[in-house]
């Protein structure tokens, strides 16, 4: 009976509101790519990679059938204190003779890296490390592949000497005042403390794992955006530090876990840059760097990270709670093409994967001259910006770029045409020149890690059979996002498959959702629909606290085919499982889902009462 009254709803809302407005098309996708098989080569391989909707790239790798050299050839040795330099010898000897296999013998390698270590102009290079350990100790990029094309890193390890530098620690808050903001951080372990410890973020934690996200609870701060926050930091014992602080820790209260981190933007563990193409990391673990873990940007393109674990490693989780500072993954800027396959990604403070393109804000005009705000973007003379409207809506408007220059968030750019008749303040622009799209993630288990899981920003991706757990916020996130003086992302979504992948006690500490899709424009949401032929078919979502999705700007989304139980121990209040639209949302597919231990009414709310009635009578 319910069903026939929401049909006769949908029915009649439908054509009373096609009487004023028109529901728009969906978007065509363009043709998807379909690469060309590389030319046979003996002195390389190939990885074939078939994304979304039938596309087609590949990756290539150096062959084994290469001339071997040995890094002990270079000095490099286990019994060393240090192996920097050494291998250091061992690359530039690589970048002089193309087509060399660089053998490591097992064993730990200390480095005391004071710059990175180079890979520039490499070609057909593998990295055989025979389950050797690099240790690093100095907060400075790892590795940085520059312009290279064809390198492979084959079973090695990378960690990080927690004996100097810890990453983190975990904290008890105790003697907690809020009439005089002061608390005591008890430091597990009766670690000997000192005044100077770095304070860089505070998280909460699961008191039972300590693994970061505290069930329905979201107690964080992020000290290294203001440090003037902490008024004094005063050793009172062994292990402890009592803080007086401005009013921010007002919430923690005397108990609660965190996991305080000492590092969280400060570098990067492996960088590809400079137009690098075909570069594989194959059965490649990363234990520990303070930062993010891998960066692709500038143009980078066909490379894979596979068969490889992102995490603390195993026999040290007892004492050790983060892998890395930040993100697991980042990649912005690049050409596309790459494959994330079979890897174990947690522990680490910021998203397991970011893919996106960076945009800005016109924040001044003066005939053929603008003022960019931005803080990721990739320009350079010859390249074409595409501006949108203030609230993200399409524009005719392109210009190419004549001259460019730059200081801290702030782009100067001059173009070969007069602009100020074509945009306005508060445009928003873009590069044409690159784009990360065409792209797969599969197979992969995403937990127990700070933040969100994957940030899907691109066009053209397919996130098949992936596992997901106790995520602290969301697991996935297609959005187009600027939160000025932090960040400024994603340039639009088409033709993304989100398939077959399982979550289960994603958004562990509550903010909302298991899925986002929406904007955000300094605290607006865009007035456009950015986001086109989104496809999330046969996962399924298992023991949520809040909706399985939230959506908005998007026009042609399939939400059909999962399995939907939000747990049987939720509060009575929660509004779990249901779905919500906001109101840029045209063109939804949503029914054939299973829905179990879900609060009764109806499953999804939206701001359009057509699309209201549709998707509850389905």
């Amino acid at each position: 009976m319910l069903s026939k009254i929401l049909s006769f709803i949908a029915s009649f809302v439908m054509l009373f509101q096609f009487m004023f407005t028109a529901v728009p098309a969906v978007k065509q996708s363009p043709d998807v790519l379909k690469e060309p098989q590389p030319q046979s080569n003996p002195l390389r391989t190939f990885d074939k990679i078939e994304g979304v909707s039938g596309s087609e790239f590949y990756i290539e790798r150096p062959s084994t059938e290469l001339k071997e050299v040995k890094a002990s050839q270079f000095g490099v040795d286990a019994n060393k204190a240090d192996n920097f330099n050494e291998i250091k010898k061992a690359l530039e000897y690589c970048a002089n003779n193309p087509n060399t296999k660089l053998t490591f013998s097992e064993g730990t390698y200390y480095l005391d890296n004071k710059s990175q270590l180079l890979f520039k102009g490499m070609r057909n290079i593998l990295i055989d490390g025979n389950g050797a350990r690099l240790v690093f100790s100095n907060v400075v990029i790892g590795l940085e592949i520059n312009g290279s094309d064809c390198v492979e890193f084959n079973n090695i390890k990378f960690d990080w000497d927690w004996e100097k530098h810890p990453l983190s620690d975990i904290v008890t808050v105790r003697n907690a005042s809020a009439k005089n903001n002061t608390l005591e951080f008890v430091f597990d372990g009766e670690k000997e403390v000192s005044e100077d410890t770095i304070f860089a973020a505070i998280s909460q934690c699961d008191p039972d794992t300590l693994t970061y996200g505290a069930k329905y609870s979201n107690k964080e701060v992020y000290v290294y955006q203001r440090p003037d926050m902490i008024k004094s930091v005063k050793k009172i014992d062994k292990n402890v530090l009592q803080v007086e602080h401005d009013g921010s820790f007002g919430n923690f209260k005397n108990g609660d876990k965190f996991i305080l981190r000492h590092y969280v933007y400060d570098t990067t563990f492996a960088v590809l840059d400079n137009e690098s193409k075909n570069i594989t990391f194959d059965n490649v673990s990363v234990y520990g760097y303070p930062g993010s873990g891998f960066l692709a940007n500038s143009k980078a393109s066909h490379f894979q990270i596979i068969n490889s674990y992102i995490g603390v490693e195993p026999d040290k989780k007892a004492e050790r709670h983060t892998s890395l500072g930040a993100d697991a993954i980042h990649i912005a800027n690049s050409d596309g093409c790459f494959n994330i396959a079979n890897c174990d990604i947690s522990g680490q403070g910021d998203d397991a994967l970011n893919v996106h393109d960076g945009l800005g804000w016109v924040k001044s005009i003066d005939r053929n001259k603008i003022t960019l705000e931005a803080t990721a973007v990739y320009m350079r003379a010859g390249d074409v910006l595409k501006f949108r409207d203030a609230l993200f809506n399409e524009t005719d408007a392109t210009a190419t770029i004549k001259d460019i220059t730059y200081s801290g968030a702030y782009y100067d750019i001059t173009f070969t045409e007069n602009v100020s008749d074509k945009i306005g303040l508060n445009y928003i622009a873009y590069d044409l020149s690159c784009s990360s799209e065409n792209y797969v993630v599969r197979d992969n288990y995403i937990h127990e890690n700070r933040a969100r899981g994957f940030l899907l920003q691109s066009p053209n991706g397919l996130c098949e059979n992936n596992r997901f757990y106790k995520t602290e916020m969301q697991a996935i996130k297609i959005v187009m996002d600027i939160s000025p003086g932090l960040w400024y992302e994603g340039t639009g979504v088409d033709n993304l498959e989100i398939k077959g992948n399982e979550f289960l006690m994603c958004d562990y500490i509550a903010t909302g959702e298991v899925i986002t899709i929406g904007s955000n424009i300094s605290g607006k949401t865009a007035t456009s629909e950015p986001f086109t032929n989104i496809r999330i078919t046969d996962n399924t979502f298992k023991e949520f606290p809040e909706r399985v999705l939230n959506a908005d700007n998007v026009n042609g989304l399939t939400f059909t085919g999962n399995t939907v139980d939000a747990g049987s121990s939720l509060p009575k209040s929660q509004t779990s499982a249901r779905a919500y639209f906001g109101e840029y949302c045209d063109n939804i597919t949503f029914e054939n889902n299973q829905w179990q231990n879900c609060i009764a009414g109806e499953i999804a709310k939206s701001k359009k009462p057509s699309l209201w009635a549709i998707i509850n009578s389905k």
